[in-house]
């Protein structure tokens, strides 16, 4: 069946209803394979798995209706896998549009639940520029990063694992290290879009991976265990061609969601729950008060008693001429990483709340490092801290997840640090003991608390329970439960008359955002994968700040000695990202590389990285505060011929990032303005091409206190000549 517009052709397969087409008429996108349209997972009462999809019906019906506004397709797919399973596929093909809609319902009269649905399966090329074509692939994990060669995450910890329980962290879920609900494949020609147009921000896999016909594009949705009778989908999975790359193709998704009513967050500008030092952009410092890094010696370091930090704190305060939250790591009165439990502090309560008062005399904040809704039985780190006793006393094998069988196994998550298993949010228990501890937190003077690290995004681990009140497979209960929380932990806050911002490890999946307003980005993960690109703060900037994080295990990835430069680089990317700093101290104070690194080996240009922070803090509160606190990022005018820099890796593969940044922003009351920076220790000269100013006269805005600003004449061709001195920005203000 060939579907023609104005926009794109399109080819279904009569026999299968599988795509087998669909070209923009320069190029098809998609490429046909023997993969069924659809494939849905039952579970049956042993939780054993039955997997049946549609080239197993017996009887398929394609229809075609014609309207004015809209070609309507239905598949019917009768007695798939031979039981009595039938599959209704609607898609829609509006006359004017790039795109298309698709949905599926299935009704089964079975005794099995369905756990997920795989729908609709979509194989694009893998013409890559690794394999010397010029299609790249946006994947949205962890703020978006972009894929050229797909075997560098085949070759390490990141690879494509088919989700089961117990979870991984990193895995490729939305809502949690994937945040958002689209993927998209582009090259010169053209491009590809999928995305879940899904405001009920219901559980999903979206994940890529190659195959004999090119890489799968996968988008597995999660029901919630839907028993005998009938499920429709209550969203449109939108699929079409595009023009452009990655900020195109992410027009798409945020023209959507801005337009969509569900889970859409309050701008910075109208949020009343956010505290005064949001705006402020604090600058994070980062640091454990015992060893040095995740695992090892746990002795105290020379950063305890807290107050001891005091000195070093009020330096670098002074040096990057700015507010600073303090971020403690390893400060848990129980043990390191080793949820759920907390508080005491390490040290007793007097001095963690003498200490958060000398920050708050200077003007300063404090943040603390939980690590999420996990349950620990043994700690790794202080063997000494055992709580099987208590497991076993009270019964609380009911609270924790359990896999479709039932079984209990411990959790995958941080297995280093501890042995344990995963709390079940739907389970009283875990409510009770996160809101305990976040009132002992905010009493003891934290304005923030990072409660969620290890939930990326603010997610939840899959579920099977039959007790727990939710359905006995991974849903949408799992983000009710959680907003359930979040919620329960803001009224904490509210009943102590404080701001306290809560947050997670990786930003804030979609429909967690209002409840999580700063949170530890991760986009370093994504150098495992490809190249991190600023997705998140594309779609969301005007919602939400985070803010660079702690960069963990950035250590595993650079060679630091011979890319001295890649931290200047990683700091400049979260600045252009709209991202508050990060920084990471040994306990001499000095800034280190990352979370995770060795604390003998040889540090970054202390006064390199201070000057950085000292010029770019004070654009995010200075000229560009409008842009850059709570704007709207927009895709920016190309920068060309700006120097380069090759990071290596440990893996041998070699980064080549240029030394020039830019991003375009526009702010609340409309104005636009596009930075450019220069994060080398050494002036650069860069062009930039403002087409749309050909000929035309801009501002040049030279210095952060947006005091000097000069006229520059951009040429007839639309070129601009930009000199930019070392560790330095420049503002352009556009017509």
């Amino acid at each position: 069946m060939r579907i023609e517009q104005k926009k794109y052709v399109m080819e279904i397969d009569k026999q299968s209803g599988a795509i087998q087409s669909w070209s923009n008429g320069k190029k098809s996108f998609v490429r046909p394979s023997n993969l069924p349209l659809f494939l849905i997972r039952f579970r049956d009462a042993a939780g054993e798995c039955i997997e049946i999809g549609a080239k197993e019906a017996r009887h398929i019906d394609l229809k075609r209706i014609r309207t004015e506004a809209e070609e309507r397709i239905t598949i019917m797919y009768e007695g798939v896998g031979g039981y009595e399973i039938q599959v209704q596929v609607t898609v829609r093909c509006p006359h004017d549009e790039s795109l298309t809609y698709w949905s599926l319902t299935v009704e089964h009269d079975t005794d099995w639940l369905v756990e997920w649905i795989d729908f609709p399966a979509i194989v694009v090329p893998n013409d890559l520029t690794s394999n010397g074509g010029t299609g790249k692939l946006l994947w949205p994990g962890n703020e978006g990063v972009i894929v050229e060669d797909t075997k560098i995450r085949d070759s390490n910890g990141f690879k494509y694992i088919e989700p089961e329980y117990p979870s991984r962290g990193t895995a490729g879920i939305y809502p949690a290290a994937v945040p958002t609900q689209f993927m998209a494949y582009y090259e010169e020609l053209g491009g590809f879009y999928m995305g879940a147009h899904d405001e009920h921000s219901h559980v999903k896999c979206i994940e890529y991976f190659p195959v004999e016909e090119g890489i799968r594009l996968q988008f597995r949705l999660y029901p919630g265990g839907v028993a005998r009778g009938s499920f429709g989908m209550d969203y449109e999975m939108a699929l079409g061609v595009f023009e452009g790359d990655w900020h195109d193709a992410a027009d798409l998704y945020r023209n959507w969601y801005q337009s969509a009513s569900r889970h859409k967050s309050v701008r910075i500008l109208d949020n009343e729950k956010l505290p005064d030092w949001y705006a402020d952009s604090p600058v994070v410092i980062t640091y454990p008060v015992r060893g040095t890094k995740d695992t090892g010696n746990m002795e105290a370091n020379r950063l305890f008693p807290y107050a001891q930090a005091i000195p070093h704190l009020e330096k670098l305060a002074d040096e990057f001429q700015s507010r600073i939250l303090v971020l403690l790591m390893h400060w848990e009165g129980t043990a390191p990483w080793a949820p759920p439990y907390v508080w005491p502090p390490f040290g007793g309560e007097e001095d963690f709340r003498s200490f958060a008062d000398l920050l708050h005399q200077s003007g300063h904040l404090l943040g603390v490092y939980c690590s999420g809704i996990g349950w620990t039985e043994q700690s790794h780190l202080i063997p000494e801290y055992i709580r099987k006793e208590q497991f076993d006393r009270e019964g609380l094998e009911e609270a924790m997840c359990v896999s479709p069988t039932g079984e209990l196994p411990y959790s995958n998550i941080c297995t280093g640090q501890r042995r344990g298993y995963d709390l079940c949010p739907a389970h009283e228990f875990t409510n009770r003991v996160v809101i305990d501890e976040v009132e002992r937190m905010i009493e003891g003077g934290c304005d923030y608390i990072q409660y969620f690290d290890q939930n990326h995004g603010g997610t939840s681990y899959f579920c099977y329970s039959h007790t727990h009140g939710h359905p006995p497979a991974p849903g949408k209960w799992q983000i009710d439960a959680m907003k359930r929380l979040f919620g329960e932990m803001q009224q904490v806050a509210d009943r102590a008359g404080k701001k306290v911002l809560f947050g997670c490890e990786s930003v804030s999946a979609e429909p967690y955002i209002s409840d999580l307003l700063f949170n530890d980005a991760r986009f370093n993960l994504n150098y495992f994968i490809g190249t991190p690109v600023p997705l998140y703060a594309y779609l969301y900037h005007e919602y939400i700040n985070n803010f660079m994080g702690n960069q963990n295990p950035t250590q595993m990835v650079f060679d630091f000695e011979r890319s001295p430069d890649n931290l200047l680089y990683r700091l400049a990317y979260a600045f252009n990202a709209g991202d508050m700093t990060t920084v990471v101290i040994r306990d001499d104070g000095q800034i280190t590389w990352s979370w995770g690194a060795d604390w003998s080996i040889p540090l970054p240009n202390q006064d390199h990285i201070t000057a950085f922070i000292r010029e770019s803090n004070a654009w995010r509160t200075g000229a560009a505060k409008s842009f850059l606190y709570c704007g709207k990022m927009l895709k920016p005018f190309p920068v060309m011929f700006a120097p380069e820099q090759q990071l290596r890796m440990l893996d041998g593969r070699e980064l080549v990032v240029p030394y020039v940044l830019t991003s375009r922003w526009q702010s609340a009351d409309g104005r636009l303005g596009q930075m450019v920076i220069n994060y080398s220790p050494d002036p650069v000269s860069c062009d930039i091409v403002f087409h749309e100013f050909a000929g035309q006269t801009i501002l040049r805005v030279e210095d952060p206190s947006g005091n000097t600003q000069n006229p520059v004449a951009v040429d007839e061709k639309g070129l601009l000549n930009c000199r930019l001195e070392p560790l330095s920005a420049v503002l352009f203000l556009l017509p």
